[in-house]
C-alpha cells in the first residue's frame, strides 16, 4: 500500500521495483540451471541406459551388446522403466533447485507441481528375472553317409523282381488325370 508522502512512496515503489529485479534474476539463474540438467538412469543389468533433458524427453538411449539376444519387449519395457525413474529422478532435482533459488513462492511451487505431475513416483519394481541366456547356436550335424549296401548272398535273389504290375484297364482317376493340363 502506498502512503500518502510522495517520497515515501517513492521509496516504497523503487523497494518493490528491486525486489522484482531480484526475483527476476533468480528465476534468469533459475532457468538456466535448470536447462543444463539432464538425468541418466540404467538397468539394474547394466544392459539399458537412458538419458532425459530438463523437459524429461529422452535424449540418448545406450543398449549394451548383451541386449542382442533379449526377447524385444523385454528391451522395451526396461527402456520405459528406466525412462520413467529418470524422469522422476529430474522432478527432484528440479524440485531441490526450485526451492533454493527462489524458495517456497507461488511461481516456484507451480514450476515444482507441474513436474510433479508429469512425473509422478515410480512404484517400486518386482526383483528382475535372471537374465535369459541367448539360445545356442545351429549346428548342423555332419552329413550322414549310410553304409554301403551289403552284397547279395549267392542264391538269394527273390524271384519276380524284376516283373512290374499294372492294372490291365485304367480306373476313374486314370481317366480324369490324362484329360487335365498340368496347366490348369
Amino acid at each position: 500500500m502506498l502512503s500518502n508522502d510522495p517520497a515515501q512512496a517513492a521509496d516504497d515503489l523503487a523497494r518493490w521495483a528491486e525486489n522484482l529485479q531480484r526475483t527476476a534474476e533468480k528465476y534468469q539463474e533459475l532457468h538456466g540451471r535448470m536447462a543444463a540438467v539432464s538425468v541418466t538412469e540404467t538397468s539394474a543389468d547394466n544392459r539399458i541406459s537412458v538419458t532425459v533433458d530438463a523437459n524429461g524427453v529422452t535424449t540418448a538411449i545406450s543398449l549394451a551388446p548383451a541386449t542382442r539376444g533379449m526377447d524385444p519387449a523385454a528391451v522395451a519395457s526396461e527402456l520405459m522403466a528406466c525412462t520413467k525413474r529418470a524422469q522422476a529422478k529430474l522432478r527432484v532435482q528440479v524440485t531441490d533447485m526450485v526451492h533454493a533459488a527462489v524458495g517456497d513462492d507461488a511461481a516456484g511451487q507451480s514450476i515444482v507441481g507441474q513436474y510433479a505431475e508429469r512425473f509422478p513416483d515410480v512404484a517400486p519394481e518386482a526383483p528382475a528375472a535372471p537374465p535369459t541366456p541367448p539360445e545356442p547356436e545351429y549346428t548342423p550335424p555332419a552329413a550322414f553317409t549310410p553304409p554301403p549296401p551289403a552284397a547279395p548272398a549267392p542264391g538269394t535273389r527273390k524271384p519276380d523282381r524284376d516283373h512290374t504290375v499294372t492294372p490291365d484297364e485304367p480306373d476313374d482317376d486314370d481317366l480324369y488325370y490324362r484329360r487335365k493340363s498340368w496347366l490348369e
